[in-house]
Order: C-alpha cells, then sequence, then structure tokens
C-alpha cells in the first residue's frame, strides 16, 4: 500500500472513531439527563398555631367550662328528704343543695343541677315552699315541683313568667311514678324531661352573671384545718353530721346517725358546708313555715377543714351571696357545696362543739 493510501486508511477511521464517540457521548448524555432525579423546591414550614378551648369557671360550681355553659341558669329540683324517701335520687351528683326546716320537724331539699346533666333520674320530688321558690328565683332555674304550699303558689303566680315554673300538677308529661317507690315519695323526673318541658313551654334561655367566686386552684389543698365535724340538729330522724376526709379533703353527710347514700350507692359528699341562720315564723295550723331570704344574716362556711366566719346577704331576685367579717368576698373551693338552714340561736352557736 503506497503512502498516499495509508493515509486515507488513518483519516477515515479517525471520522468513524469521532463519530461514534459523539454517538455515544449523546446516548450517555441523554440517558443521564432521563434518570436525572427532578429539583425538589423546599417551601419554608409555616408552624401550626394550636388554641386550646376557652373555659371558665361555671357559675354555679367552679368547675371549668365554656363561657356559654358556665353562664346557662341550672335546674332546681325539690327533693323528698322524709324517712320513707331515703334513699333519693340523683342528689350526690348535685352541684348545689340547700337543706331548710319545714312543717312538722322534717327537712327538705333543693337541688340544683347544671343544664348539662345526664342523670336518668331525679327525686322524689315534693311541694314547693316560698323560701325555695325565693332561691330558686335568684338562680334563674327551671322549678321543679308538685304542687305546694298555698304561700308557694302565690309567691309563683306573683313572679309571672319571668319564673320559669315547672310544677307536675300542670306538666304532668315531664314527670313520672316510680313504682318500685311508695306513694306519694315516688314522682321522678330528669334534666332531659325539663329541656323537653322549656322548649314546649317557650322558657328563655336564662343566663347568670358571675354569682360566686371560686380559689384560682380547683384542687383540695393539702393544708387541711382541724374542724373535722359539723353537726346540725334538725331533730330526729334529721340530724345531719358532715365529717371531713382527710384523703379526699371532702365532708362526708351522716343523717340520724347513718352515712347518706345516694339510691345507687353514691356516698353524699361535699366540697364546701355553709350553715346560715334566718328567722322563721309560724304561718298555719299545719306548722308551715315563713323564712327570712332577703337581707342578712350570719353564716360559717367550712372548706378544707378550715372554719370561716361569714354574713349571707340576699337582695329580691338575686342569690344568696357570702362575705367575710371584713366585708370582702367570700371564696368557694370548686365543686359541690351544701347550704344548711337554720333558724335556731343554739344549733348555730353549736356546730362543732356536739360529739
Amino acid at each position: 500500500m503506497d503512502r498516499r493510501a495509508i493515509w486515507r486508511w488513518i483519516a477515515l477511521t479517525t471520522s468513524l472513531l469521532i463519530v461514534c464517540g459523539g454517538v455515544f457521548a449523546l446516548i450517555i448524555t441523554g440517558h443521564t439527563r432521563r434518570i436525572q432525579e427532578p429539583q425538589v423546591q423546599h417551601v419554608p414550614e409555616v408552624p401550626v398555631i394550636t388554641t386550646e378551648p376557652l373555659l371558665v369557671p361555671r357559675h354555679l360550681d367552679g368547675l371549668p367550662v365554656s363561657p356559654e355553659e358556665a353562664a346557662r341558669a341550672p335546674w332546681a329540683f325539690m327533693i323528698d328528704h322524709q324517712v320513707d324517701a331515703r334513699p333519693p335520687f340523683g342528689v350526690a351528683f348535685a352541684s348545689l343543695v340547700i337543706e331548710s326546716p319545714v312543717e312538722g320537724g322534717i327537712t327538705r331539699l333543693m337541688a340544683l343541677f347544671a343544664p348539662t346533666s345526664t342523670l336518668h333520674q331525679i327525686g322524689p320530688i315534693r311541694s314547693a315552699r316560698p323560701y325555695f321558690v325565693d332561691w330558686a328565683e335568684g338562680w334563674r332555674a327551671v322549678y321543679a315541683h308538685v304542687g305546694g304550699s298555698p304561700e308557694a303558689l302565690t309567691r309563683i303566680a306573683t313572679l309571672g313568667d319571668r319564673f320559669h315554673d315547672a310544677n307536675e300538677m300542670a306538666n304532668g308529661a315531664a314527670f313520672w311514678r316510680d313504682a318500685t317507690q311508695v306513694a306519694p315519695h315516688n314522682a321522678m323526673t330528669n334534666g332531659e324531661q325539663m329541656q323537653t318541658l322549656a322548649d314546649h313551654k317557650g322558657f328563655a334561655s336564662s343566663t347568670l352573671s358571675v354569682v360566686w367566686h371560686f380559689l384560682e386552684n380547683g384542687a383540695t389543698s393539702t393544708m387541711l384545718g382541724g374542724v373535722a365535724r359539723i353537726s346540725i340538729p334538725y331533730g330526729g330522724s334529721y340530724n345531719v353530721v358532715w365529717k371531713l376526709d382527710k384523703e379526699s379533703g371532702l365532708y362526708v353527710r351522716s343523717v340520724a346517725g347513718r352515712k347518706a347514700v345516694d339510691h345507687d350507692g353514691t356516698s353524699i359528699q361535699s366540697t364546701n358546708v355553709v350553715v346560715i341562720k334566718t328567722d322563721a315564723r309560724i304561718l298555719d295550723e299545719k306548722g308551715r313555715l315563713r323564712l327570712r331570704t332577703t337581707g342578712s344574716g350570719d353564716a360559717i362556711a367550712y372548706r378544707d377543714g378550715n372554719k370561716f366566719v361569714l354574713r349571707w346577704r340576699r337582695t329580691p331576685g338575686e342569690p344568696m351571696r357570702f362575705e367575710t367579717v371584713d366585708g370582702n368576698e367570700y371564696l368557694f373551693r370548686s365543686g359541690k357545696t351544701w347550704i344548711e338552714v337554720t333558724t335556731d340561736d343554739i344549733t348555730f352557736a353549736g356546730l362543732e362543739k356536739r360529739s
């Protein structure tokens, strides 16, 4: 092969190598582009802000609820406390109970529940008395009762539409008779029935301004005082004793020397016990009473084993309020409260002295 042919062969070979290299480079480059992962655009994270629901002390018992629920007026039930009516249905679960003498040496209870109560049975429901009507009015409550004394029914009539009256005599569908209980201690109802009645009768949705204030620390105090026993001698089968349980810091109720329980066996206990003294006079031959519910009077409160000397005050149409001897508002501990009403100076003076 001559020199000229050799150079032509070298040029051709070089050209082929260049072309093949380019093709191979395109293949490699294209494949690389195809398998290259796409670029991820990093978006800065926006912090998620979570807000806890606003809770405020419920006006009835200081427990934390929504502002709307806190201001809702309670249900008030007249509860039979005669010996044949015990044990009651639902009293252990009430937020506030007021116990007061009525005629014949017996006492009766008014149990107030938040209108969200889901108890299936509350009772036995009995008749109204005028002073309980006044206290129910102060709480803007729907007041459940079975009839009443003449003065109580007159009092309800004078209050007109602003009083939410749930009298079984005119609203029988909201009540029932428990066949397992002896009449007349067998009239029952509950919050669901009261709500149905309220809707049917067009009761306005009552609201309350702040009634009582409560200590900021809702837990039971670890510094218990030395008052471990409170005695209210209403007489015979109605004598009441509250004993402090040092483990829970709650007061445990006994009546006539026996531990008081609800119908399901739940012990009746209270965070706060308040005893008030007021004036009374007999109205008729049956011994029915008229108790003073307005103005002011002596009161003693107990919580965490401690005693507080107070004054109770009430203006017409308002709830009962309590203040210290210095004129400052008394602070309750959140939870259940029992108010024991007495008209006797000796009883009031000896609350802690009886063994």
